[in-house]
């Protein structure tokens, strides 16, 4: 028996002897042989869970390998690790009744074998396997071992640093798991975005500062002329509020900070585009630290600024393809920019791959409003062009090595999601009333102006949720007034007579703007965040405001929506700030009038003082993204904790059930705008609680509207008191899910 002297040292040399491998693969191999050497095993293998269950051999060493091993589902003793979840030590192994027996593989010569579930938060990745050629099991310093380089390995596979062995990627319907930027399904070859990258730029000097600032300013007046033209291709092909992403663009190129860096990079004697990389790098890394992922996807737009400089500086910029492709295509590449997008034409494109990336970027914003899918994340994919895909934006993958039957599969959930979708779009101009006779307003959230467009078009009620934050991200520098009194004008124009709730700034430590000096907090979360912050800097929220009543030009259509309220306190101070605004206006001869006002629910403390503000607020909107992880005490984006998040525990439920009983009590108008607003089992619950206004993505409005029509509100309060019986949320969907399932059966 192999005696461990010094198990740490031990676990310290197998992992980082295998770190030193070129590839994913060749550190699992070497983690194997490793093992095998260390501890005097005969075999050592390591099994990969595949998607229905099975297990690939990825790795082994010991075992005849004379043709690809897969273990089929349910099967072998890997299936009962996976089933159990437990180590398994058995002696006699072809003895037990779960034996798998691989032909060729020589496994019945040994007599031992242990088994150790790679678990990653709760889930089987992959089984490793240890067997000797006697019945000697491994003793109980080797079992921590072998426990512990369990975990390490489920690390790694989650983080899908490796790619499957050659045998796999030779086989049909490899699938590859990225996030999902915009749902739906497509089929479509291949289409890389293989330009010059900014990040390939190397360190160059120059000794003639002058000469270069003079390169400079004629490659951005070159960069501006392109974004403009690409601008009219997009206003022409996807309409206004698309083009304004461009306005994004030009504004971060004009912006003064960016204009101050990257000059002062050339006096220093860097070359441009060494001055460029060090520039773009600088300020997509200050959105990358923030916290919250809506602001992070601002980074990307940095960086497709910075590869659309770059282009244009090498001379690929504005490089159209064949007009003559008739053929569906899914735009492929690192990151995949707007320009990109312009110059395919839109009836070819799609759908969107992209290697990097986040559900919140633009490119995600732009498929959105196409209506096409978009698989962020994915990783790096072997591809050339003209390979076929399938891109599954439901369930966020890119099948490659597409199989006949796979294809005709998808090729008929394509024909019947097309049928399904012109029957939700047909039905989205219709008005959102259930079938006894209850209307229900649905509203769009936005955070850009290109965000706007697609909820018209789905026959958004208004804007039920504007984040005002992106201005003051895609700079370098606070905006002015004028600028903020501009692009609420505009969202406001393009919703002419319709309501738009803006939210003032929700910043702060766990989201705060790049040129302010930053506040380290131990957890931001329930620090200086939303009004905690503005009102610590009144003149900010001040100007605010100030943008806003001029926006609004008289009218009534802005609603002013204050975040993270917890106090009366609070309250009072920003309400004091309004009538300074408007008074102030009025003074300066400014027609302005005084807007709604109300307050985001999303701190606890503020349900139970709802109706001591029933006189100083006219609404009130529920984030139930914050409020439920405050309520939970679980930070949703916490990977390690996220999965025992869900806004549908009972906890959560009662008390949105308890804040709709306060504001009916106070005549206050209630509407929902976090995430449970597009959740199909949660509007059922809403509806049946009393709430009468959702607010959601633009895309998710068809969909909720042709559930809510093809239902009677007396079901959901059914529905909603047998929910409040059950105890788990689990539970509560399974019930509610199940009535969907019938209501829609029935609607067919």
């Amino acid at each position: 028996m192999s005696e461990l002297a010094n198990p740490a040292a031990t676990l310290i040399h197998i992992i980082q002897s295998a770190a030193q491998a070129e590839s994913g693969l060749e550190q699992m191999q070497q983690i194997v042989d490793n093992i095998c050497d260390t501890l005097q095993m005969d075999v050592c293998s390591l099994y990969l869970r595949q998607r229905d269950d099975s297990f690939l051999l990825l790795a082994s060493r010991g075992l005849k390998q004379l043709h690809p091993v897969m273990i089929p589902p349910g099967q072998g003793l890997v299936g009962q690790v996976l089933n159990n979840k437990q180590p398994l030590l058995i002696t006699e192994p072809q003895q037990h009744p779960a034996f798998f027996h691989v032909s060729d593989s020589d496994e019945e010569q040994f007599h031992s074998f242990a088994g150790m579930p790679l678990i990653y938060r709760g889930v089987v990745k992959g089984v490793l396997v240890v067997q000797r050629l006697n019945t000697e099991l491994p003793d109980a310093a080797q079992q921590a071992l072998l426990s512990t380089l369990a975990i390490h390995l489920a690390l790694i596979i989650n983080s899908g640093q490796f790619s499957l062995p050659s045998v796999a990627l030779e086989q049909k319907n490899v699938v590859h798991q990225g996030i999902s930027g915009a749902q739906g399904l497509a089929i479509g070859k291949a289409r890389l975005a293989q330009q010059a990258r900014l990040a390939d730029v190397s360190r160059k000097e120059q000794q003639d500062s002058d000469t270069e600032e003079m390169r400079w300013q004629l490659l951005k007046q070159r960069t501006m002329s392109e974004l403009e033209q690409e601008k009219h291709t997009i206003r022409e092909q996807m309409g206004e509020g698309l083009a304004a992403v461009i306005d994004a663009y030009q504004l971060m190129l004009l912006d003064p900070g960016f204009e101050t860096m990257l000059t002062q990079e050339i006096r220093q004697g860097a070359e441009l585009s060494w001055a460029l990389r060090k520039t773009i790098e600088f300020f997509s890394e200050q959105f990358r630290a923030l916290p919250d992922p809506y602001l992070q996807a601002r980074a990307e737009d940095v960086c497709h600024l910075g590869e659309k400089l770059y282009q244009v500086l090498q001379g690929e910029s504005l490089q159209h393809p064949d007009s003559d492709n008739q053929e569906p295509l899914v735009l492929v590449g690192e990151h995949i920019s707007v320009s990109d997008i312009a110059n395919l034409a839109a009836q070819e494109l799609a759908a969107i791959v992209c290697f990097e990336g986040a559900a919140l970027s633009h490119i995600a914003v732009f498929a959105n409003a196409l209506g096409i899918p978009a698989i962020m994340g994915v990783g790096r994919l072997a591809l050339n062009n003209g390979d076929l895909l399938v891109v599954d934006g439901d369930n966020g993958e890119v099948v490659t090595s597409v199989g006949k039957n796979l294809l005709r599969e998808y090729r008929r959930l394509i024909r019947e999601r097309q049928q399904t979708d012109a029957r939700l779009v047909a039905e989205s101009k219709q008005p959102c009333v259930s079938l006894d006779g209850q209307a229900v307003a649905l509203l769009a959230n936005s955070g850009l102006q290109a965000d706007a467009e697609p909820g018209l078009r789905y026959g958004a009620e208004g804007i039920g949720l504007f984040r005002t934050e992106v201005p003051f991200m895609v700079r370098a520098s606070l905006p002015s007034e004028q600028e903020q009194a501009d692009i609420y004008a505009a969202v406001l124009r393009q919703y002419q007579g319709k309501p738009v709730y803006m939210r003032t700034l929700d910043i702060g430590s766990d989201k705060p703007l790049p040129y302010l000096p930053a506040v380290q907090e131990e957890n931001p979360a329930l620090g200086l965040r939303g009004v905690r912050y503005t009102l610590d800097n009144p003149a900010l929220l001040t100007i605010q405001l100030r943008a806003m009543l001029r926006a609004a030009d008289g009218n009534d259509q802005l609603r002013l929506l204050l975040p993270m309220i917890g106090s009366s306190g609070q309250l009072d101070e920003c309400l004091q700030l309004l009538d300074d605004a408007l008074q102030a206006l009025r003074q300066e001869g400014l027609t302005v009038v005084r807007p709604q006002v109300g307050i985001m629910v999303e701190v606890p403390s503020a349900i139970a003082l709802l109706p001591k503000w029933r006189d100083k607020i006219d609404f009130i909107s529920v984030g139930t993204n914050d409020l439920s992880q405050y309520l939970l005490a679980i930070d949703r984006n916490n990977s390690l904790v996220s999965r025992w998040y869900d806004a549908l525990h009972p906890a959560v439920l009662l008390e949105l059930q308890r804040i709709v009983s306060i504001a009916a009590a106070a005549e206050l108008p209630v509407s929902v705008c976090g995430e449970l607003a597009a959740d199909p089992q949660a509007v059922v619950l809403l509806l049946g609680m009393g709430i009468r206004q959702l607010s959601m993505s633009a895309a998710k409005i068809p969909a909720i509207k042709y559930l809510i029509r093809h239902l009677t509100v007396a079901q959901c309060q059914q529905l909603f008191e047998q929910a409040c019986e059950l105890d788990d949320a689990t539970a509560i969907r399974a019930l509610l899910q199940a009535f969907i399932d019938q209501q829609m059966a029935v609607g067919q």
